[in-house]
Parts: structure tokens; C-alpha cells; sequence
């Protein structure tokens, strides 16, 4: 090949480069702002008229933009809205449990379309992975506007290696190097595969772009999980399993834990063990604790020391805010001043300002957070399977 050849070919890759990152910008400011004139995209991000009118072009045909509203005009003709469509695609989440799945639907927005949890027992064979299969698309379906599905994102309650294509282990599971081959092979467009709690973090991370450093913690059925979060972004370390605060052991010659342990904070502030079911039904404690019932009071104390001991090995830890999430989030909001109080009563945290407080935006963590890794992978047009030029 000539060096001219040569030459041509790098300067078209060049190009189609920067006009991808232009679409991408332009995309995404977009989807910040809702909606924007043409005048104000270019102005914001300093490109060139025609190189504005090709991307909302390009994405108008994409069905991610349409023509809002008129704006009034000084002079000349009046200048036309473009707003970004969230509506224009689905993402779908699936939280694997032991003995349910959790599949949640959401718009690029992030806002939940239709989900519900389903009774399934965990087994990675491929009729499970059928099932699963089958469950995601009989919610999808239940969406009241059918829209195009962009991937599947699928959250398992382990460590997830760092090729994604094992379950390193997962002690909710009782299992060990689970291979993730047969669940690819049998759900359709799975684009993601996450640790549980890393996908709640990461919600978190979409919901607020201002919260740069802390510590997640998500209260499930069976334990305690949790993320770290560093600059806006979910720290995965060396072997991407940080965050696992459920094992963080309270009493050496305490309760046993599902890990083969004893004395863990999830063997202690599960939602099983919160409510002593396993079908937890936070409505009747919480129903019951506020009737005076002294077994739900001498047990709700009894969680929130526990609790408290475990926040204040963290604040120590990593001296940074923390959020709670998941569903137990809207129960615990009453009671935050006494367990903050409960944390400073550590002597050495008595003189901190401790930031510590609930998240209450989602009741499914785990599941819309992985579907959310999918929306800010499409939004970078960096989804697998799903570029932009594909669609």
C-alpha cells in the first residue's frame, strides 16, 4: 500500500473519529439540559453549525430527538427546541438471588418502566438461564409503551472476575467459579455483568453527579454489600470485589453467618434477620415496632447498635459520607438521627461530622443500577452490540 493510501486512510479514521466524539458531546449535553436550541449546542460546545445539523440529524433519525417548542425570537425566524426522547429505549436489569430474581425495566432516564420480583431458585444450568430469559421478556412486554430494548444487564451477589465471564464466588449462592458462558448462551443481549453492590453504587453515581467520594451500603434479604465510590466512580481494586463491609466481623463468638463465619454484620442486619422471616415484610416490623411491641423494640435496638458499630468501623475506615440504600433506605429515614447518635457515641468519632444518611430514590439498587450501566455505556455510544452507527 502507497504512503499516500496509507495517509488517506489514518486522516478518515481521524475524522470519523472527532465526529463521533462531537455526536457523543452533543448527545449528551442534550440529555443533560432535556432540551436546547441549536444556537445554545453550539454555542456550549464551540462546534460548527453544519457539524450541530448532522448529529441532530443523525439522532432525530435515531428516534433519540424531536422537535420541541418555539422560542421567542428578536428578530428573524424563531428558534426551535430539540429535546432528547428518554423514552426512546429500554434498558432491562435482572438481581440474581438465591431464591428470586429482581428484573426491573427503565428508561434512559433511569426511570422504572415495569419491574417485579420473581420466585426462582439459583442454578446455573440452562434451563434456570431459560426461565430467566423468558421472565425478562414477559416483563418487557408489560410495559405500557413498547419500546426497542437496548441489552440486558445481569447482577449476581458475587465477585465477579475481572474478565467477566466468572462468578469468582458468591457465598449467597453457595458457590464457587460459576461460569457465565451458559447464562450468555441462553438470555438474549446480556451487555453487562456486575457485583450487586457495584451496580447500586454506580445507580448512585448516575443519580448524583456531585457526590465524588463515599461509601454505598445496600441491606439485602440475606446480608450487608457495599461499594466504594472515588472521584464519581465505583473503585473495583486489583481484583474488582471491594466493598465487602457484610463480612466486617462485629463478634468473633457471635451469630453464624451464610460465609461460614460467625459474627458478621450481615449475620446481624440481614432483612431476615431484621424481621425473623424469610420473606422479609418490612411494612409489618415497622408496623409493629411503631404499635410498642417490646419484642420489635429490644430487636430494633438491638440491630441499630449493631448496625452503628459497623458504620463506625467504616467511617474510621475511610472517613467519608455514607449512604444506605435499598429497600430497608425509607424505613431506617426516621430513625437516622439515633443512629448517627449511636455512631458518635464511639468515642474516638465523637468530635467528627459525620456525614451518613439514606437513599431513598430506588427500592431496587441492585437491579436498575445495572441497567443503568447499560444507558451511560449507550450514551458514550460504547455499548457493545449497540453503537450508534448499528442502530
Amino acid at each position: 500500500m502507497s504512503v499516500v493510501n496509507e495517509n488517506y486512510q489514518e486522516q478518515a479514521v481521524s475524522n470519523m473519529s472527532v465526529r463521533r466524539i462531537n455526536r457523543v458531546r452533543v448527545l449528551k449535553l442534550l440529555f443533560r439540559a432535556g432540551s436546547l436550541t441549536q444556537m445554545d449546542i453550539k454555542n456550549q460546545l464551540g462546534l460548527s453549525g453544519p457539524t450541530v445539523t448532522q448529529a441532530l440529524q443523525f439522532f432525530t433519525g435515531l428516534g433519540l430527538l424531536r422537535e420541541g417548542d418555539e422560542m421567542p425570537s428578536s428578530g428573524g425566524r424563531r428558534p426551535r427546541l430539540i429535546e432528547f426522547r428518554y423514552d426512546a429505549f429500554y434498558s432491562a436489569g435482572v438481581e440474581i438471588r438465591h431464591h428470586h430474581v429482581d428484573i426491573q425495566v427503565i428508561d434512559l432516564r433511569g426511570t422504572v418502566v415495569v419491574g417485579k420480583v420473581y420466585r426462582l431458585v439459583f442454578e446455573n444450568t440452562a434451563e434456570y438461564w431459560q426461565r430467566v430469559n423468558a421472565l425478562i421478556k414477559q416483563t418487557v412486554a408489560a410495559a405500557p409503551v413498547p419500546r426497542p430494548l437496548l441489552g440486558v444487564g445481569i447482577a449476581f451477589p458475587g465477585e465477579i472476575s475481572v474478565s467477566k465471564n466468572m462468578v469468582s464466588r458468591s457465598t449467597v449462592l453457595a458457590c464457587r467459579n460459576i461460569p457465565l458462558n451458559i447464562a450468555r448462551e441462553n438470555v438474549e443481549n446480556v451487555l453487562s455483568v456486575e457485583y450487586g453492590a457495584s451496580a447500586a453504587g454506580f445507580g448512585v453515581v448516575w443519580r448524583e453527579p456531585s457526590l465524588q467520594n463515599a461509601v454505598y451500603i445496600v441491606v439485602t434479604n440475606s446480608g450487608v454489600a457495599g461499594s466504594v465510590i472515588v472521584d464519581n466512580r465505583i473503585y473495583r481494586g486489583t481484583s474488582n470485589k471491594p466493598g465487602a463491609f457484610g463480612h466486617i466481623v462485629l463478634d468473633p463468638n457471635g451469630l453464624p453467618c451464610f460465609c461460614g463465619g460467625r459474627g458478621c454484620w450481615s449475620a446481624y442486619c440481614s432483612l431476615r434477620n431484621l424481621t425473623q422471616s424469610e420473606e422479609p415484610d418490612l411494612e409489618r416490623f415497622f408496623t409493629e415496632l411503631r404499635a410498642g411491641s417490646q419484642a420489635h423494640i429490644r430487636r430494633w435496638e438491638d440491630y441499630l447498635n449493631r448496625f452503628a458499630q459497623a458504620l463506625a468501623n467504616i467511617s474510621l475506615s475511610f472517613d467519608t459520607g455514607i449512604v444506605i440504600g435499598g429497600k430497608l433506605a425509607p424505613w431506617l429515614e426516621p430513625y437516622m438521627e439515633d443512629l448517627r447518635r449511636r455512631v458518635a457515641d464511639y468515642p474516638v468519632l465523637s468530635e467528627e461530622e459525620l456525614s451518613i444518611r439514606t437513599d431513598t430514590a430506588s427500592l431496587s439498587p441492585i437491579a436498575e443500577g445495572v441497567a443503568l450501566t447499560l444507558v451511560s455505556s449507550f450514551l458514550d455510544d460504547n455499548l457493545e452490540g449497540r453503537h450508534f452507527d448499528d442502530l
